[in-house]
């Protein structure tokens, strides 16, 4: 009897995901709406921060961040560098590149 019920509930979450149309999970996380912003320094190693949080060095972000629409303010940090700033408001599914130039801090 046991086995009847489990079997029925099963086909029925089945039936219920293919009736939604079975949605893939989306593992990157990132959406269409999302903007994506590629940025591009003299110093590959800076460490980009995104409203104060930081995100990861340029050198492992080849393909960009996404984010959501809307205004940010992007930072690059080097303990060689001056910090670099940028706030730009980034559109729905908007692509866009900066380039960002840091000055080396002088000895």
């Amino acid at each position: 009897m046991k086995r009847v019920v489990l079997a029925s509930l099963v086909a029925s979450l089945v039936a219920s995901l293919v009736a939604c149309g079975g949605t893939k999970p989306n593992p990157t996380g990132v959406t269409r709406r999302d903007a994506i912003l590629v940025v591009k320094s003299n110093v590959r190693d800076a460490q980009l921060y995104v409203d104060g949080r930081f995100i990861a060095p340029l050198d492992a972000l080849r393909g960009g961040i996404a984010v959501e629409p809307g205004l940010h303010r992007f930072e690059l940090r080097h303990d060689d560098f001056f910090s670099s700033y940028l706030e730009l408001t980034l559109t729905r599914a908007e692509r866009k590149q900066v380039s960002v130039e840091m000055a080396p801090v002088l000895p």
